[in-house]
C-alpha cells in the first residue's frame, strides 16, 4: 500500500515512521524547501508521551528536552511576585513530562524515520482526485502520481483540506482575537539573568513567557490581545522590564491567530486529515504536539493490516469515531483557557495573580502545578 502525506511537521512525520514500519510505501512531501530552524518551547504529556514511549522515541525525545527550575511569576518593574517550582508540574501527572522546542520534537521524528520514507522539499499537492479506488494528485513539481491514500497533516492552513474540503475560512475559528507571538533569539546576559528558571508576566490582554537555554539563547512567546500583526513586537516591548528586555532577543518572530481547526468531516473517502489540518485545539489548550504523535498512532494502527483499498476506507472511518471526541474535549479546554492567558478584566488579573501569590502556602503549589498541567505551550 501507498501513501502521500503532506506536511513533514510532527503528525506528517510520527504518521510516516509509523506506517513505514507497518509495511507501506510512504512519501512525504513539504512546501517548505528545508526543515525548518525556529520553534518555541512545548510542555509534552499526556497521550503523545505514552504514544512516543510506545513508538520508541523517548529516549530521542529526552536527550533533546529542556530543564528549567521553577516558574517565576514578576511584576512590570521585573521584581519576583510568586514562584513554582516545575518539578511540581512532573510530579502532577506522574512523572511523564518534559519540556522541549517543538522543533526538537520534528528533529527528533525525522532522525528515526525508516530509511525507505521519502521526503520532497519544496514540493505540495496541486490537485487532487479520488476515482473511487485510488487518489489522482498532481505535485508542484509536475509529477503525476497515484495513490492508496492521501494525508493532510499540513498544519492549520492545510492544503490537502483546501483541495478536497474548501476554502480555508471556513474551518478554522479565530479564539477571542488573541494573537500568539514565539520566537528564539541570543542574548547571553539575558539568559544568565534568568538563571535556569522560567519569567512569567501576565496583564490586562495579555502575557508574556520567557525561558533561556543553555547555549545563551532565549526563547519566548507572548500572547496579545487586540493587537495586529505589525504591532506585536511593540506590545511586547510595552509589557514591563521583562517585555523590554525580550523584544531585544527577537529576530524572526513566528506570529499568527490563536485559532481552531473545526472540519467535519475528516474523512473524505481516501483523503484524510491529521493533526491540526482538522484538530487543532489552540496554543493556548496545549497538548498540540502530544495529540498529534497519539492521532498518528491512532490513525496508523487502524490503517496497520490494510491490504485492500476498502480496507483503508473503513480504517479511516474509525480513526475519526475514536478520536474525534478526544479533539473536540481538548478544544472545549482550548476557548476556556483564554482568559487564563490574556484576562480580559481586572478581576481576572487580580484572581490569577492572587492564586500564584498562594503558591507560597504549603500544598497549594502542588495543587496549581496539577491544574495548570504544565507552563509553557503544548
Amino acid at each position: 500500500m501507498h501513501a502521500i502525506v503532506s506536511g513533514a511537521g510532527v503528525a506528517g512525520l510520527a504518521l510516516a515512521g509509523r506506517l513505514a514500519l507497518d509495511g507501506w510505501t510512504v512519501e512525504v512531501v513539504e512546501r517548505a524547501s528545508a526543515p525548518r530552524a525556529s520553534g518555541y518551547l512545548i510542555d509534552f504529556f499526556g497521550p503523545g508521551y505514552e504514544a512516543a514511549d510506545r513508538l520508541g522515541l523517548l529516549p530521542a525525545l529526552t536527550q533533546r528536552a529542556e530543564s528549567f527550575d521553577e516558574l517565576r511569576s514578576v511584576d512590570a518593574s521585573g521584581r519576583v511576585r510568586a514562584t513554582l517550582p516545575i518539578r511540581l508540574v512532573g510530579d502532577a501527572v506522574g512523572g511523564r513530562y518534559m519540556t522541549i522546542l517543538r522543533q526538537q520534537v520534528v528533529d527528533a521524528l525525522h532522525a528515526q524515520l525508516p530509511a525507505s520514507v521519502r521526503i520532497r522539499w519544496g514540493v505540495q499537492v496541486e490537485t487532487a482526485h479520488d476515482d473511487g479506488t485510488h487518489v489522482q494528485l498532481l505535485l508542484s513539481d509536475g509529477e503525476r502520481v497515484q495513490t492508496d491514500l492521501l494525508v493532510g497533516a499540513d498544519g492549520v492552513g492545510s492544503r490537502v483540506r483546501q483541495l478536497g474540503w474548501g476554502r480555508h475560512e471556513r474551518f478554522v475559528r479565530p479564539i477571542e482575537r488573541l494573537l500568539f507571538a514565539a520566537w528564539l533569539g541570543e542574548d547571553a546576559g539575558f539568559a544568565a539573568d534568568l538563571d535556569g528558571k522560567v519569567a512569567m508576566q501576565t496583564e490586562l490582554d495579555r502575557q508574556l513567557v520567557v525561558a533561556p537555554l543553555g547555549d545563551g539563547r532565549v526563547t519566548g512567546f507572548a500572547v496579545l490581545g487586540g493587537v495586529a500583526p505589525a504591532d506585536a513586537r511593540q506590545a511586547i516591548a510595552g509589557i514591563g522590564v521583562l517585555g523590554r528586555r525580550a523584544v531585544r532577543a527577537i529576530r524572526e518572530p513566528y506570529i499568527d491567530d490563536v485559532a481552531q481547526t473545526v472540519v467535519e468531516p475528516w474523512v473524505r473517502g481516501r483523503m484524510v486529515l491529521l493533526g491540526d489540518a482538522c484538530a487543532a485545539v489552540s496554543l493556548l489548550a496545549g497538548q498540540g504536539a502530544s495529540l498529534a504523535i497519539a492521532g498518528a498512532e491512532r490513525l496508523a494502527e487502524e490503517l496497520a493490516f490494510a491490504k485492500h483499498p476498502s480496507d483503508v476506507t473503513a480504517g479511516l472511518a474509525t480513526y475519526e469515531r475514536d478520536w474525534r471526541p478526544v479533539i473536540e474535549r481538548e478544544q472545549a479546554r482550548g476557548r476556556a483557557a483564554a482568559g487564563t492567558f490574556a484576562p480580559h478584566t481586572r478581576f481576572e488579573l487580580e484572581a490569577q495573580r492572587a492564586v500564584l501569590k498562594a503558591t507560597a502556602l504549603p500544598g497549594v503549589a502542588h495543587l496549581v502545578a496539577r491544574a495548570a498541567g504544565g507552563v509553557t505551550k503544548r
